[in-house]
């Protein structure tokens, strides 16, 4: 996921009249955690994109009273890593700038597969921090303990600690990340979602050698250095065995 930007949810922003029988594939998107906006017109789909810069923006020309070509060539302008999806109607929309088209009717299924191609595409969306490994998109994390899905939540606090390798980030500072409070009345939310995660990275959760607790402080992700050393590290010396 490494920029502090990768701990953030994914944002799609639909500018145009949505399809109603794709109702269930946004709903389906948001439970999963994904921000998606709407905005009916050209001139608040500009607004909204500028404020929200969104990986993905979703414009359908279709029914619509806008030009896609005025559109996607101003959202490459102000919003330029965002990944533009044009629908349109059968022999509409050739020259249109965008980084994927799709022409009406289609499935939700081939919507979904056309949007997780677009953020394979937002680059980067790995962090990696010695063993473990973390897809910000897909949020799914590989490591010593195998390859397991995570929250939203879980995703955010990992992305965290994998961007601070080896220091101790105390509990005010996650929580005002992760929960956007400074609140520390009660921190049990956060231990439990720091369990949660060495159970999934952890060869045994009970005996953390990777997320480690410092007491009265905080905690830390503990990577060796040598996990940090480049692939094609040398120290001038040769062995003739």
């Amino acid at each position: 996921m490494a920029r502090e930007s990768n701990s953030k949810p994914v944002h799609i922003l639909y500018v145009g009249r949505v399809d109603a029988s794709h109702d269930k594939l946004w709903q389906q998107l948001q439970r999963e955690g994904v921000v998606v906006v709407f905005a009916r017109t050209q001139r608040s789909g500009l607004d909204i994109a500028k404020e929200l810069q969104p990986q993905i923006v979703v414009i359908n020309t279709s029914n619509g009273h806008f030009s896609g070509d005025r559109l996607c060539r101003t959202l490459g302008r102000s919003v330029p890593a965002a990944q533009r999806l044009l629908v349109t109607d059968r022999g509409a929309g050739a020259n249109v700038p965008c980084e994927q088209r799709l022409v009406r009717p289609f499935t939700g299924r081939k919507l979904r597969e056309t949007i997780v191609k677009l953020l394979e595409a937002a680059a980067p969306q790995l962090v990696r921090a010695g063993a473990v490994e973390l897809d910000i998109v897909t949020r799914m994390v590989t490591g010593p303990k195998g390859r397991h899905h995570l929250t939203p939540k879980q995703c955010d606090l990992l992305a965290v600690f994998m961007q601070h390798p080896n220091q101790v980030l105390s509990r005010k500072d996650l929580m005002e990340k992760i929960w956007d409070t400074a609140y520390l009345g009660d921190t049990r939310t956060l231990d439990v979602h720091v369990r949660w995660l060495r159970e999934k990275i952890e060869i045994n959760p009970t005996r953390p050698m990777l997320l480690q607790t410092r007491r009265g402080i905080g905690y830390l992700l503990a990577i060796p250095e040598r996990d940090n050393a480049p692939d094609d590290f040398t120290d001038g010396t040769t062995d003739l065995d």
